[in-house]
């Protein structure tokens, strides 16, 4: 049995607006690599001390609790904006990668610079914690963003 309504009884087809659902935020992924990368730095001039690296510059020398304190607020630094590149670039992930890597690059400039007379094996060592903070920290903040691209596209079951 097939029911007909007549047309004045049929409802018009309704257009239902899709509300996008609140994306995670970024900023806990963030202090997780934040917290990752101050441990990978501090490490890492831990080895260099004991292998006999000289932290000594024109100013005195280098602590290393230094290497964790600076790498956490550059780490802070680099959540802040990647929140604030989410909210107005057209392709967030790819502007907060460009611009991590263009400041990573800056940031090795003070290090290479005869400023601070620092030893040659010292400023290999500053390069390397600067480099080995932004490959764990950028990448991480880079896969939530992807999430929040804003396309309609729901993330994948397993980046939630």
């Amino acid at each position: 049995m097939t029911l007909y309504l007549p047309e004045h009884r049929q409802t018009p087809p309704v257009e239902i607006a899709r509300v996008p659902a609140r994306p995670a935020p970024v900023w806990p992924r963030g202090l997780v690599a934040t917290a990752i990368a101050a441990v990978a730095t501090t490490l890492t001039a831990v080895i260099a001390k004991t292998a006999g690296v000289d932290f000594g510059s024109s100013l005195g020398d280098v602590p290393i609790s230094a290497f964790p304190l600076l790498t956490v607020c550059c780490s802070l630094i680099g959540i802040i904006i990647a929140e604030v590149t989410i909210r107005v670039a057209k392709l967030p992930r790819s502007t907060f990668q460009i611009t991590a890597i263009v400041l990573t690059g800056l940031s090795l400039v003070p290090d290479v610079l005869p400023f601070f007379e620092f030893d040659l094996a010292f400023v290999g060592v500053l390069c390397l914690t600067h480099i080995l903070a932004a490959a764990i920290v950028v990448p991480m903040i880079a896969l939530r963003m992807e999430e929040r691209r804003g396309l309609g596209l729901r993330a994948p079951a397993h980046r939630r």
